[in-house]
């Protein structure tokens, strides 16, 4: 994840206060690597921490991610049990040297604890400081727009089906929309469908009539119509995410497909990673081989930064 907002940190204090915004959650048994370019905050990365230390080998690295973006240092900081966190640190920290990504900084988050092995200074005591609950770091960052989420599952949770009540009569007005698109020419359907995606995106408010969000569902399933969504959304992706996570979550799964991943496109463009990992995940669960969706989600675990994808997409529309 990116982050555009100007921090200022001084100090694993400031750090351990920004993480849960950089990644839009609070992280549990993780591993986390803030990766820095020209001494400037570049992007975060997260994995699970292993089971236990016998499965230290399946711990990803993430020096391929850091290196994609041009990234001279990195801090690295394990939540979870001691023993294991600092195991994990150890492996990471001599994974980065040998890729010469200078590392910078370790920490280790414990029951509400930091530890920082590396600092003899006395801002960082050998019983560690409690976490911040609030800091200056995080109510910039907060001010910017960015969302700190309580845990992963409360990311996942934005993508839950709406009401089934509402779900039924937006299936409805799908079979409705189906039928009176058989009296269209192509490029009729094509103009219409383009004039909502536009209309939708454009407007202050979510869509509400089950009409509309019919309307959109099927508009996706055009590629062309996809692809012009995409290249649209990008004006502002934060809101836009909004959007087709709303029409997604009321279509059934063939027709979500497209909509899940135009909301993954939108939160990948605007930084936000995990979101956009559970929109690609969610699209592929319905549809395996839904290509857009493969490509984007490679992307993303390869670490590609947002500001890549309009060329690498360029490559493959209509996919």
């Amino acid at each position: 994840m990116t982050t555009r907002t100007k921090l200022a940190l001084n100090g694993p204090s400031d750090l351990v206060s920004a993480v849960p915004y950089l990644l839009g959650f609070e992280p549990e048994h993780s591993l986390v690597v803030v990766c820095l370019k020209d001494s400037q905050l570049a992007c975060t990365f997260r994995v699970d921490l292993p089971g236990s230390f016998d499965h230290l080998d399946r711990l990803p690295s993430l020096t391929a991610q850091a290196a994609v973006n041009d990234c001279e240092g990195a801090v690295l900081i394990a939540y979870g049990e001691t023993e294991l966190a600092t195991a994990c640190l150890d492996r990471t920290a001599l994974d980065f040297r040998d890729s010469q990504i200078k590392v910078i900084d370790t920490i280790r988050v414990t029951d509400g604890r930091f530890y920082n092995p590396t600092c003899a200074d006395y801002c960082c005591p050998a019983e560690g400081l409690p976490v911040p609950e609030r800091s200056a770091i995080g109510t910039a960052l907060a001010a910017s727009g960015v969302v700190r989420h309580p845990d992963r599952a409360a990311i996942t949770a934005l993508l839950f089906p709406a009401d089934p009540a509402r779900r039924a009569a937006v299936a409805t007005a799908v079979d409705d929309a189906v039928t009176a698109e058989a009296e269209l020419s192509w490029a009729e359907q094509r103009q219409i469908d383009l004039a909502a995606v536009d209309q939708w995106l454009s407007a202050a408010e979510l869509p509400d009539e089950a009409a509309d969000i019919a309307i959109l569902g099927l508009a996706l399933g055009d590629l062309d119509v996809r692809d012009h969504a995409l290249i649209a959304s990008d004006i502002d992706p934060s809101k836009n995410a909004d959007l087709w996570i709303w029409v997604a979550r009321h279509l059934e799964d063939d027709l979500a497909v497209p909509v899940l991943t135009a909301a993954g496109w939108c939160a990948y463009r605007s930084g936000n990673g995990v979101l956009a990992r559970e929109a690609f995940e969610q699209a592929l669960n319905a549809s395996p081989q839904y290509r857009l969706a493969l490509m984007l989600l490679q992307a993303l675990q390869a670490g590609i930064p947002p500001h890549a994808l309009s060329a690498l997409t360029a490559k493959h529309v209509n996919a």
